[in-house]
């Protein structure tokens, strides 16, 4: 009797909580902000999974880069915490140790790896270029009939999705993935600017690309950057245009490099002709010199060197810490390679590994889900509440790695894409999210505890809304603040 009257009792509480947290989600959608906006918002118990309540949960819209909690939950689901990505040096040919000729090509041979010289594992292998020439000079190599050839072939040689848009291409957030990575797929450009008006000046580019024409149309106006670089990926002519600030020394745009794995390729020959090492050709890739890929299926190859990237535990963390698009398009197509009956990955295989995953692990509440890149990145992505915070429940309830994943993510007001925002004390230490940002639309998903001590799962959508972005932020702020005080 007494256990039964507590049961109705504490069920009257939760009851009236939702129904608290019904009117802080009135609140929020009849903003006047909102009045065009498409808003999809979804709770869950953390432990149980139920709904707590929700506005238009099944509600599929632009996702931006909430779409990495997909890409980096499955990817650690399938090749767990410790896995790490190997990229091999080494020859194809006959090495005379006579007179220490090789004739033949000096190989890279791709794996993926993401993190080769990237900007956010700066104390790690960062001397890999000479590393790799140190072990090829210490093989005993003195001359080389041939040249260093980038095999890239871990991929095919669609780096970006066709949804992305032209706009992004040449710049860094839309560098695609390759089967070799290095520098993050980006290069900065370096520009000073003059006058108002003016045409603002190249300095340099950092690293240098050889062959690289960069057409500049830039203005010196404003105080914001509003510069882009349009190339097409292989591409060998950007034109850059529109306003950055002026009165700068050294103003920086941030660019995606045209051909990664011909770079690396370039970088390593420079380093070993420094050492001496002479080569009668060109440093090239398998892209470029398809024919060579003939007389590596015949002739005989030896390994030299091999380099292991970070633990994807890691690599995961910084996907979503720091929204690096990048990273995630290496994760999505590897994850097609891994599941792939033939010798290379297309993105299409990773998607396509995702929704088999999903569908079996999440039994069919994968609908509202319409993924074509692993970013985030094109605007033909789209989910719903209800399906990303399923997916969260699901990280946190069932997987083995639920702690990985749930570190993966940014801290509020501390750390990566939330350093800026939820600091108001109620948030620190408690609340840990994925946000998604793009033109238009501000989406949040993730963790947080109310201070009655409950675990929730919450995803709060909104597209195409009339105000600016940060005071979004601020509406989603004030709202999951008045649950977690609240509920």
């Amino acid at each position: 009797m007494i256990r039964s009257a507590l049961i109705i009792f504490f069920s009257f509480l939760q009851l009236a909580g939702s129904a608290q947290i019904d009117g802080y989600i009135r609140d929020f959608v009849n903003d006047t902000s909102f009045r065009h906006a498409g808003i999809s918002i979804c709770f869950r118990d953390a432990e149980s999974g139920d709904i707590i309540t929700d506005h238009n949960k099944d509600m599929a819209l632009g996702s931006a880069s909430v779409m990495k909690l997909v890409t980096t939950a499955v990817v650690l689901e399938t090749l767990g915490p410790d896995f790490r990505f190997a990229t091999r040096v080494g020859y194809t040919g006959h090495f005379n140790t006579t007179d220490s000729t090789l004739n033949g090509y000096i190989v890279i041979k791709g794996g993926a790896d993401p993190s080769i010289l990237s900007e956010y594992f700066p104390d790690y292998k960062k001397d890999i270029i000479d590393k790799w020439a140190d072990d090829i000079v210490n093989a005993g190599v003195k001359e080389v009939n041939g040249a260093v050839v980038a095999d890239a072939t871990i991929f095919d040689y669609h780096p970006a999705p066709g949804g992305w848009a032209w706009s992004d291409l040449g710049n860094y957030y839309g560098s695609g993935a390759h089967g070799i990575c290095i520098f993050d797929n980006m290069y900065r450009i370096h520009l000073k600017t003059g006058t108002e008006g003016s045409r603002p000046e190249i300095t340099f580019t950092e690293p240098d690309i050889p062959g690289l024409i960069i057409e500049n149309r830039l203005i010196s106006y404003g105080n914001t950057d509003n510069g882009y670089v349009y190339l097409e990926p292989y591409g060998d002519k950007a034109v850059i245009r529109g306003e950055i600030p002026p009165g700068r020394d050294d103003f920086i745009l941030k660019a995606s490099i045209p051909d990664p794995p011909l770079l690396a390729a370039i970088l390593l020959q420079d380093a070993l002709e420094k050492r001496g090492i002479h080569f009668d050709k060109n440093p090239t890739s398998l892209r470029l010199s398809p024919d060579i890929a003939e007389v590596f299926r015949s002739s005989y190859k030896a390994i030299i060197s091999t380099s292991w990237s970070p633990p994807l535990s890691e690599i995961i963390t910084v996907t979503n810490t720091e929204s690096v698009n990048m990273f995630a398009e290496q994760l999505i197509k590897y994850l097609g390679f891994v599941g792939s009956m033939t010798e290379y990955s297309s993105k299409g295989r990773g998607i396509e590994a995702i929704r088999e995953y999903l569908a079996l692990k999440l039994e069919g509440s994968n609908q509202g889900l319409y993924i074509v890149d692993g970013s985030g990145l094109s605007r033909s992505n789209a989910i719903s509440a209800s399906f990303i915070t399923s997916l969260l429940h699901f990280m946190k309830s069932k997987s083995r790695y639920s702690d990985c994943f749930y570190e993966s993510l940014p801290e509020a007001g501390k750390s990566g894409t939330l350093e800026d925002c939820f600091k108001d004390p109620v948030f620190y230490g408690n609340l840990r999210a994925k946000s998604g940002t793009s033109t238009r639309i501000r989406n949040y998903a993730g963790y947080f505890k109310t201070q009655n001590g409950k675990n929730l799962i919450f995803a709060v959508l909104v597209n195409n809304f009339d105000c600016s972005s940060s005071q979004v932020t601020h509406r989603v702020e004030k709202l999951l603040k008045s649950v977690i005080e609240g509920y």
